[in-house]
């Protein structure tokens, strides 16, 4: 019985904001486009913005200090030179700014928690 009210608490907790933080091109991007407009990729004065690449994700910092943000089909590497400051988007989530093919345009990685 345990087990199954685990799980179902898994799941009801898993598929609200969870759900927006697939990764996928256009999830959760209409929800912040006001916040990713204003959003300029560093050293270049450039938009991050396209009006689909942006979006809410999920990711992590391996050992080796790089930031992986999840792109709803693999892991992308972060490149430094992409890098935001933390909780740009104000929701305490990563957001990622990224083409189809996995070029990174802008990360913003989820506030720290601690």
């Amino acid at each position: 019985m345990k087990r199954v009210t685990y799980a179902l608490i898994f799941l009801l907790l898993s598929t609200g904001h969870a759900s927006s933080q697939s990764g996928n091109h256009g999830d959760g991007h209409a929800e912040h486009h006001d916040v990713y407009r204003a959003w300029v990729r560093p050293g270049t004065g450039m938009s991050c913005c396209n009006n689909e690449d942006c979006r809410p994700t999920r990711a992590y910092m391996e050992e080796d200090g790089l930031w992986r943000a999840w792109d709803g089909e693999r892991w992308l590497i972060i490149p430094p030179h992409a890098l935001l400051p933390a909780d740009s988007a104000k929701d305490g989530r990563s957001h990622l700014c990224s083409s189809s093919v996995g070029t990174v345009f802008c990360f913003s990685p989820a506030q720290p928690k601690g």
